[in-house]
């Protein structure tokens, strides 16, 4: 086995600080601030909320049963990726640009439903 070391109350705090201070900071540097590209319902809602893209609880659900909105299940919880909710967002906005060409298909199936 090991040597015994024997040593004073004060001494062993010393050593049990200066390891836990080389571990700390590396750790700090790996979190980096940036949050994880997983988040929970409520994540994703507050997540939505900042994109101007405001949606409740209720709503969300929806969605995710329907399968509108791309998620996970962790067990019972639902997980949603912060990275396919920004693509889901892109997806279900329209830009000016498309939204003429969105009245003309519109106004050309009014017109076949008249027709009938």
């Amino acid at each position: 086995m090991g040597d015994i070391i024997v040593t004073t109350a004060e001494q062993l705090e010393q050593v049990v600080v200066q390891a836990l201070t080389k571990v700390l900071p590396m750790k700090e540097k790996e979190s980096s601030g940036i949050p994880p590209d997983t988040c929970s319902l409520m994540q994703a809602i507050a997540f939505l909320k900042e994109n101007g893209y405001e949606l409740s609880k209720s709503k969300l659900y929806k969605l995710t049963s329907s399968g509108q909105i791309p998620f996970r299940h962790f067990g019972r919880r639902l997980i949603f990726s912060r990275e396919e909710l920004l693509e889901w967002i892109k997806k279900e906005t329209v830009s000016r640009s498309d939204s003429s060409e969105m009245l003309l298909t519109l106004a050309k199936s009014a017109r076949n439903k008249s027709k009938r």
